[in-house]
């Protein structure tokens, strides 16, 4: 049987001849062996951690070797976008406060017919008095 060792570089030229992300967890689980095993041994996790920091979530970009540009918006249309946050986060304040006053409208149209409720319910046929 083969040892720890030579299964996780077994492991590691299995994963990057099929060209499937590396890492130390999924060396691990394709050589069969413990979680942490890696750690045991340095020198292959050295390997391993090298090579998992060549690699780049977008194939085109690691192979051109060049960084990701950010997208340039005219200063006409970042101002229009600018306003228009500004006035829906207005209208989200408005919606807010009107909310909250709806909700205290809504807690005293509650309270007035629990009073109206039990007032009327003293002096209702259906409601028998309970003697103590």
């Amino acid at each position: 049987m083969a040892n720890v060792k030579t299964k996780l570089l077994n492991a590691f030229e299995s994963l990057k001849s099929e060209g499937k992300k590396i890492s130390p967890y999924a060396v691990e689980k394709r050589a069969g062996v413990a979680n942490g095993s890696c750690k045991n041994h340095p020198a292959v996790l050295e390997i391993i951690l090298d090579e998992k920091a060549r690699y780049h979530p977008n194939p085109t970009v690691a192979k051109k070797g060049e960084p990701r540009q950010k997208k340039h918006i005219d200063k006409e249309r970042y101002d229009d976008l600018e306003e228009s946050n500004k006035r829906l986060r207005a209208e989200s304040g408005q919606f807010r406060d009107e909310m909250k006053v709806m909700a205290t409208f809504v807690a005293q149209l509650t309270w007035e017919l629990h009073r109206y409720k039990t007032s009327t319910r003293q002096h209702s046929i259906n409601v028998k008095n309970i003697k103590v």
